[in-house]
Parts: structure tokens; C-alpha cells; sequence
């Protein structure tokens, strides 16, 4: 399907006319370039109202990132104050069945025994637990 072609004509500056002369493309050809340029593409205006909600997005998006950023540093902060937290309390549960290991070793290893079972209560074990805890520190 061809399109129908319409005459237009115009003045321009003797310095606009040099350069068409000058170019190796027709005159049509020029004229056509030229007005798609102005008329078939973005208006400057567009394209300035694009560039401003483009700075606009890319504004809020670093706003958004320093957010998370601040986020990110808090959680991970209580992260570690609860890793910190569960080394310390499993240091102290070591030592506390260290020294419950040390004072039943004389004792018998019965769950029904009360040292086991108050020793047992005191680790947050049962009296099972608390003797295979017992058989191994023992058995090595």
C-alpha cells in the first residue's frame, strides 16, 4: 500500500538551503527526515516529562534501597545479639553438665535416682538424657 503524496512547499534561509545542496540525499528526502524529526517523533516536552519521572523513580528508588539498607543492618544486628545470646547460654549449659558430670560420678546412674532427676531438672534434660550424657563423657 503506498502512500499518497501531497505538494508542500516553504521558504527557508539561504544558509538551510546550502546545506540541503550540500547533502547527497534529494530534497524530498531531506524535508521528510526533517518533519518526522519534528512531528512523527517525541516533542521535546515529552521527552523532558519523561526525563523528570525518570529522576523522579530513580529518587525514589535510592530512597528506598537507604531503607532497606537501614533495615537490613538492624536485623542483622539482632541477629547476632541472638547468636551471641545461644553461645553464651550453650557455654553455660556446657559448664553447668560439666560440673553435674563431675559430681554423679559417684552416684548411680538410675533414672529414679534424685540427683539425676534434680540434676536433670536443672540441665532441662530428662534422667535418660542425663545418663547417655554421663555414659559418654565416660566413655571417652
Amino acid at each position: 500500500m503506498t502512500e499518497e503524496m501531497v505538494m508542500l512547499s516553504g521558504r527557508v534561509p539561504e544558509e538551510l538551503k546550502e546545506l540541503v545542496d550540500a547533502d547527497r540525499r534529494d530534497n524530498q528526502e531531506i524535508m521528510r527526515a526533517a518533519l518526522w524529526r519534528e512531528f512523527g517523533g517525541e516533542r521535546q516536552a515529552d521527552i523532558d516529562r519523561r526525563i523528570e519521572e525518570k529522576e523522579r523513580r530513580i529518587s525514589m528508588i535510592k530512597s528506598e534501597k537507604n531503607e532497606r539498607e537501614r533495615e537490613l543492618e538492624r536485623e542483622q544486628s539482632e541477629l547476632d545479639a541472638l547468636k551471641s545470646k545461644r553461645n553464651s547460654e550453650q557455654k553455660e549449659q556446657q559448664a553447668q553438665l560439666e560440673q553435674a558430670l563431675d559430681t554423679l560420678e559417684s552416684v548411680p546412674w538410675k533414672p529414679d535416682n534424685p540427683a539425676i532427676q534434680t540434676n536433670a531438672d536443672d540441665l532441662d534434660m530428662t534422667p535418660e538424657e542425663l545418663i547417655a550424657e554421663l555414659e559418654d563423657y565416660h566413655a571417652e
